[in-house]
């Protein structure tokens, strides 16, 4: 019976062995759509670290995301003083895996260690042999002491390198011991892709005060500490200028099924399932052959037949990996669907591929003189965007092609096809590709090229079972994408001149034209804000002989700011042409916004726009929807067209209000869009 004990505990006990590590899988999207990808990552614990000697390389500091310098907190902290203080929710530019969890964000201790995540509640934590279960846990101790940042000594974090191979780097430089004298300087260095940690020592004169170095795990129960430098007071012995380097266990990860995997092994796999599948993770640690395993589902949303956007709504974007034949860009929340894209031509397009679109509440010039339909696309691959090659299939509404109509005959454009039967609208139509980046048609940074039915693999093709348009394009470049049509032959009217003047508060215009047709209609407009939108002050009709004497009108109540004229002159045909612009100022207010652009904004640096009537200092604050300031400046501008570029990159996606204020005039704002 003894032995049957002895054999069944050996049993449990091996079993036990291959069953230690807990897995978990994080999946980007657990729910995606038809033909679409995501990236699940898998983890497990327990993991330990081995310690190693490097060379001492510290990394040059940048000067950003600076702490503290000279006694100063440059950047808030959170809780203490710069004595005992601490900097949270820090973000790390890529996810680590640190200790079997992953994180993206850290907290920062004036007193020498970096804490992943943002679960330590204390701003001391030296006096301590590692490891130890009293806080800080789960934490790089860089060199824990008792430091001060209150007289001198500087603390900042950067990124150095670029993706995927970069380095996270909090760096502290020349800070004082809080007593016995001496200072320390030193870098953690985090590793994208393979989680190592690294500390790099060039100071550390105390002799006095206990230090800790090395790495330690949440619960406070492992550590991984270098030789002597474990809560000992003087390292003289150790030497300053050396390097350490954490490695964590290897740990093997393998994935069932693995068909529509981009691997069956590694932590990170991309999955595009075609039905809701359940991924298997199995896990082996083969420092001490611990197993675990764990499952991961990703469900499949077949993808709705609705176009994703919505008039006035926000850009609608997703950025996935196209495949050989071709894929399906959709709304990521819906699987509304966007575009199509192909990888066709003499540089077939490959890997990620950005792909957006927006729908105005109308057709619109978007600042230029030419009308183009709502919607809107711009897509952007990750490799080789100016070169690669594909066919690009875009879709759009009746309902927008008839709201451009409605426009179209004032703007001098043929209309768009009325209906699957009207070859002449679909032959009217003009596909417009703006190279380049941008966020319109008068910022890409690239020229333009036209696409119509006479160009070859073009095609305007009705879809009756969507009821939609779809357009097929054959591009050698990706960026922006606009629908126009051909524009009207000139009209029978000639502008002489169009010219304003002001005199006592009044604006008068002027105008003469030549008339070759028997009657011309004139539409004298005004616009209050910047040119964007246009309102009829007065319209009459005029005999060709009447069209032989000059025009003048004067506009007795022009708005404060700046006031834009244009003519608009309608032939006997219908046919629309419109003046130059006339601007002319009525000074009232100190100044005015003008535009921000681009907006909604990614990475950009959106340049706000401002017309100043005089000298005037401006402060600008953007703010949330709660009121809270996210960022304060001031500007000192001059009279006419000021530009100030705004600091974005670092702001969470949001709604926010940009406003404008001096101590002469009335705040005035405008909303920003960050994605």
């Amino acid at each position: 019976m003894k032995k049957l004990y002895s054999l069944l505990a050996a049993i449990c006990l091996y079993n036990l062995c291959l069953a230690q590590l807990t897995v978990t899988g994080f999946a980007n999207n657990s729910t995606v759509c038809s033909g679409n990808s995501t990236t699940i990552t898998a983890s497990a614990t327990p993991v330990t670290y081995t310690v190693s000697a490097i060379p001492n390389a510290l990394i040059a500091d940048y000067g950003v995301n600076i702490l503290a310098d000279a006694g100063v907190a440059v950047t808030s902290f959170t809780v203490g003083n710069l004595n005992d203080c601490r900097w949270d929710n820090i973000p790390i530019p890529f996810t680590f895996n640190y200790y079997g969890n992953n994180y993206t964000t850290c907290n920062i201790s004036s007193n020498g260690w970096v804490g992943l995540g943002n679960t330590n509640s204390t701003t001391t934590g030296v006096g301590f042999a590692l490891p130890a279960a009293g806080a800080p846990n789960n934490v790089i101790h860089g060199v824990t002491a008792n430091l001060t940042l209150a007289a001198s000594g500087t603390l900042e974090y950067y990124t150095d390198g670029s993706a995927p191979n970069r380095t996270f780097v909090i760096s502290y430089n020349t800070v004082p011991f809080f007593s016995g004298g001496g200072s320390t300087t030193f870098q953690i260095h985090l590793l994208e892709g393979s989680n190592l940690v690294e500390i790099h020592t060039t100071a550390c004169t105390n002799t006095t005060l206990p230090k800790a170095q090395g790495v330690e795990n949440a619960a406070g129960t492992v550590a991984a500490v270098v030789s002597g430098r474990n809560n000992t007071t003087n390292w003289t012995a150790t030497g300053f200028t050396n390097g350490y380097r954490f490695t964590p266990d290897a740990i093997n990860f393998t994935w069932s099924p693995s068909g529509t995997l981009s691997s069956s092994t590694g932590p990170v796999v991309t999955a595009t399932p075609t039905v809701t599948t359940t991924y298997t993770i199995n896990a082996l640690k083969p420092s001490d052959g611990s197993t675990g395993s764990t499952n991961v589902t990703i469900t499949v949303d077949p993808g709705s037949f609705t176009l994703a956007g919505t008039p006035g709504g926000a850009q609608v974007c997703q950025n996935i990996s196209v495949g050989g034949s071709g894929s399906n860009y959709r709304d990521g929340s819906n699987c509304n669907l966007i575009a199509n894209v192909t990888p066709a031509g003499g540089s077939p397009v490959s890997n990620s591929i950005n792909t957006c679109t927006q729908v105005d509440l109308n057709a619109t010039k978007r600042g230029t003189s030419d009308l183009y339909a709502a919607r809107k696309y711009d897509i952007e691959p990750i490799l080789n965007p100016a070169t690669s090659t594909a066919n690009i299939k875009l879709y759009f509404l009746q309902s927008e092609f008839d709201d451009f109509n409605s426009r179209a005959n004032d703007s001098g454009h043929k209309p768009l096809p009325i209906g699957p039967l009207d070859a002449t609208g679909i032959s009217n139509l003009v596909l417009r590709q703006f190279h380049g980046t941008g966020t319109n048609p008068t910022n890409y940074t690239g020229s333009y090229v036209d696409f119509t039915t006479a160009t070859a693999g073009f095609t305007v093709v009705w879809n009756a079972t969507q009821n939609w348009w779809e357009v097929t394009v054959p591009v050698n470049g990706f960026s922006g994408f606009y629908i126009t049509s051909a524009k009207i032959s000139p009209l029978a009217i000639k502008l002489t001149y169009f010219k304003g003047t002001q005199a006592e508060k009044k604006h008068f215009l002027s105008w003469k034209v030549v008339c070759t047709s028997a009657e011309a209609k004139f539409e004298l407009q005004r616009s209050t804000d910047g040119g964007a939108n246009y309102s009829p002050i007065y319209a009459f009709s005029a005999s060709k002989d009447r069209c032989e004497n000059p025009f003048d009108y004067t506009d007795a109540n022009p708005a404060d700011g700046k006031n834009y004229y244009r003519l608009k002159m309608i032939d006997v045909d219908s046919k629309v042409n419109y003046s130059n612009t006339v601007v002319l100022t009525q000074k009232g207010a100190r100044f005015s916004l003008i535009t921000l652009q681009p907006n909604p904004v990614r990475n950009e640096t959106p340049v706000l726009k401002l017309d100043v009537f005089e000298k005037e200092m401006v402060t600008i604050i953007i703010t949330d929807f709660s009121g809270r300031v996210i960022r304060k400046q001031t500007a000192s501008l001059q009279t006419g067209l000021n530009q100030v570029s705004l600091q974005t990159k670092d702001m969470p996606a949001g709604i926010y209000n940009v406003t404008a204020y001096s101590n002469n005039a009335k705040p005035k704002s405008l909303k920003l869009i960050k994605q």
